[in-house]
């Protein structure tokens, strides 16, 4: 690519100039400084090789670096279990979807159970992701703050639809216990990180 002026002598190029040497001081255009360009270009790559690398360590420290932590990676996905399990009275997530494909339920039925199960997904996806930068150093309170929520959310919801069955209360259980290994597990990476 040319510019619109040689690097070498500073002096101006047409734009529609297409030769390899420059006019005015004989220098070939194409490879002047070609080997700071090309230190300047790996430079730039190894920095961005980096960012990555320290990305994919901070993501590695912080879901998969030891045992206990990959327990709390998996116990993230373990609410979509439990919401096959009744979550209102006999409404469970199976119950729902087999009642909405064989048409024996009105969606306006089951309408607080869905949007309670639907909340459980998002808002365990949002802890799953908070859960990956936990090595951070936001990252317990980030934790923190994002199980609080979608406890809260939970349980406010439950008390609005009522008629909790055995799936709220394991969903329950397992949202304390993953309050309870955030803390855990932020001392598991603080002893990797010292």
């Amino acid at each position: 690519m040319k510019n619109d002026a040689c690097p070498k002598c500073g002096k101006k190029l047409s734009p529609f100039y297409m030769k390899d040497k420059c006019p005015y001081c004989g220098v070939n255009l194409l490879y002047y400084n070609l080997d700071e360009n090309l230190k300047t270009d790996a430079a730039l790559a190894q920095k961005e090789v980096d960012a990555v690398n320290k990305f994919l360590n901070i993501i590695k420290s912080s879901s998969i670096a030891s045992p206990l932590l990959i327990v709390r990676l998996v116990l993230f996905f373990t609410p979509l279990a439990s919401m096959c399990l009744p979550m209102y009275d006999n409404v469970s997530l199976i119950t729902v979807i087999m009642g909405l494909i064989k048409s024996t339920v009105e969606i306006g039925d089951v309408m607080m159970p869905l949007i309670s199960m639907a909340l459980v997904v998002v808002l365990s996806l949002a802890v799953i992701i908070s859960s990956l930068f936990s090595s951070t150093k936001t990252g317990l309170i980030r934790n923190i703050i994002f199980s609080v929520i979608n406890t809260a959310v939970f349980v406010v919801l439950g008390v609005i639809i009522g008629g909790m069955g055995i799936g709220w209360y394991v969903t329950l259980v397992i949202y304390i216990l993953e309050f309870v290994l955030h803390i855990i597990c932020n001392r598991v990476i603080n002893k990797n990180v010292d």
